[in-house]
């Protein structure tokens, strides 16, 4: 395994998810079973023997509710960026900040969004707000 997931850290990935795995009382199986995966694999990952693939570490950070980064100890903060966004807003707890419509000036920090068309303007703000929408079902469920 490349030294590069241990670097300047005492954790290591496997370190990490072990932790994360013991703090949800899950054993390997249990893990295993979640994820569709086999015992063996949730040993290697544990011994920093194997990486999971880039769509299973997603799935392993939302399960845990960390970031990739943490996981990957690129960090040492486990905030998730949702949450981490969230907080910032002062509402991660409240559904009120995320009720919140959308307006066109939330959107002047948009990369090329003042070089869009009308039409892509519309495509943005639709696609945004249907990312709101998504998160608003997420942790309404949380709460």
């Amino acid at each position: 395994m490349n030294n590069y997931w241990r670097k300047n850290t005492m954790s290591t990935f496997g370190t990490r998810l072990k932790r994360l795995r013991i703090n949800k009382d899950m054993t390997q199986q249990d893990f295993a079973e979640h994820f569709d995966l086999n015992k063996s694999s949730i040993s290697k990952y544990e011994k920093d023997k194997n990486l999971p693939e880039n769509q299973l570490l997603v799935e392993i950070a939302d399960y845990f509710d960390v970031s990739v980064d943490y996981l990957l100890c690129r960090t040492d903060n486990s905030t998730s960026l949702n949450d981490a966004k969230l907080k910032s807003e002062g509402s991660l707890n409240s559904t009120e900040q995320l009720l919140k419509p959308l307006e066109m000036k939330d959107l002047l920090g948009l990369f090329g969004y003042a070089m869009a068309s009308e039409e892509g303007k519309k495509e943005i703000l639709d696609f945004i707000n249907f990312k709101h929408e998504v998160l608003v079902q997420h942790y309404s469920k949380k709460e």
